[in-house]
């Protein structure tokens, strides 16, 4: 470890250098986990957001959704799966309530479980994002605040705080013992 500080010359480099090479390891590892992640669960959107009430009482606005791909055979009636629709922008979570083979395809019927009718129309295989295979509650609300007006100005304002008033405070104090040091020599060489 010593090494490494040498020839990073660790010691030697600012307060905020210091932490966005810290910040700069963080991301790297957490998009590459999320990268090995996503190869894992076979899809390119393993974790999404519930934004809508129509899975309540079994998926309430908040949850953060762990998906994963599945072969059309392994894809049953009473699954929860997340889908892209035509009529709507966002994927959508929703129950499949039957399945369907016609002329070979498999049309898959989904209905939100808050919901009185099934969603207009089939889904296809191709339709398909991924199936839940599990939910944690409240993670979620991270990412809805994120995409609030509001949400991403104020956490890169406390990010940027973050990083730059450690600097300011630390080079207060490093003053102020520069300081001190030199009060101290003028008063031995008074003195001598």
């Amino acid at each position: 470890m010593e090494k490494a500080r040498q020839t990073l010359q660790w010691n030697k480099r600012s307060e905020l250098t210091k932490t966005v090479f810290v910040i700069a390891i963080i991301v790297g590892v957490t998009l590459g986990g999320y990268g090995i992640f996503t190869i894992a669960m076979g899809t390119s959107s393993p974790l999404v957001v519930v934004e809508s009430e129509s899975m309540l009482p079994t998926l309430e606005v908040g949850h953060l959704l762990v998906l994963q791909a599945r072969a059309p055979n392994q894809i049953h009636v009473g699954d929860i799966i997340v889908f892209v629709a035509s009529y709507h922008d966002k994927p959508i979570v929703h129950r499949i309530i039957d399945i369907q083979n016609v002329t070979g395809e498999l049309h898959y019927i989904t209905k939100g479980d808050n919901n009185n009718l099934a969603d207009p129309m089939y889904r296809t295989y191709d339709d398909i994002i991924g199936v839940v295979v599990f939910a944690i509650p409240y993670i979620g609300y991270v990412t809805l605040f994120l995409h609030e007006p509001y949400g991403l100005p104020i956490v890169l304002i406390l990010f940027v705080a973050l990083l730059i008033l450690p600097e300011v405070f630390m080079k207060d104090k490093d003053e102020q013992t520069s300081e001190e040091s030199v009060d101290e020599e003028e008063k031995e060489t008074m003195n001598s």
